[in-house]
């Protein structure tokens, strides 16, 4: 599929605002109420993630001491429930499968979940750059 064609495909309404570059700001592990059960990453995790106009989309997070490496390249597709998925077409392991994301969109920040509120999950909270 080319370029073209992928931007012509249909948006979710808040598709648009993801293109950007997008600085990460935290990774924290919730518990099902909320609850702050880790910061894997540290306090302040360093980390760059990309949404390109033809839905591409690219990920890099360093390593830490009790986290691995995040780094992959692929394309995205938006839902209109929030779902975000991001298709790995080049990664890192464990990052070589797709990656699927709830996402919350306010302004400048974005956030991608790995499960609904209400669920343990773990949150990446990222801004736009």
């Amino acid at each position: 599929m080319s370029a073209t064609e992928k931007s012509s495909a249909p948006r979710a309404p808040w598709d648009a605002g993801l293109v950007g570059t997008w600085s990460l700001r935290s990774i924290r592990e919730l518990s099902a109420d909320g609850t702050l059960l880790a910061e894997p990453y540290g306090q302040r995790p360093s980390g760059r993630l990309h949404y390109g106009p033809a839905h591409q989309v690219a990920v890099v997070i360093p390593g830490h001491p009790d986290a691995p490496a995040v780094a992959y390249i692929g394309d995205y597709e938006a839902g209109t429930d929030g779902v975000l998925r991001h298709i790995v077409r080049v990664g890192l392991p464990p990052f070589t499968e797709d990656q699927v994301r709830w996402a919350r969109l306010e302004g400048d920040c974005l956030t991608l979940a790995t499960d609904r509120e209400g669920r343990r999950r773990v949150e990446l909270r990222w801004a736009r750059a």
